[in-house]
């Protein structure tokens, strides 16, 4: 069988004016095999030391994403996309979530996660 990269898009929306984006903000179940080659991320407006982590079932395996610009969005990536990381592989089944760190009051993330199938 062959390869297939495939992308999946989330938009994390913050209608929350009394309180920033944190931790557990949003939920992908993953319905079978991937591995992860790449991760963007970038706010609506600019956040300051705003951040994006990804968990895998609650364990922490992409860290410290930069999500703080809106014009340059923050990026994790493989070599086989031109990057440096090491592949992540998430088993079929797995809950993936999307931890937005130090994010303002009220502003919106937009995610992109490339992967294998």
């Amino acid at each position: 069988m062959k390869e297939r990269l495939c992308e999946h898009n989330v938009t994390l929306t913050d209608p929350d004016a009394t309180a920033g984006m944190g931790t557990l903000e949003g939920y992908w179940t993953v319905p079978f095999d991937i591995v992860v080659v790449g991760v963007c991320v970038s706010p609506l407006e600019d956040d300051a030391g705003a951040t994006l982590d990804v968990d895998d079932d609650g364990s922490n395996v992409i860290s410290g994403i930069d999500a703080s610009d809106a014009n340059v969005p923050g990026t994790w990536s493989t070599p086989e996309l031109g990057g440096t990381q090491t592949p992540v592989r998430i088993a079929a089944n797995s809950k993936v979530s999307f931890d937005i760190n130090n994010g303002a009051a009220s502003n919106n993330f937009y995610i992109s996660v490339w992967y294998l199938v």
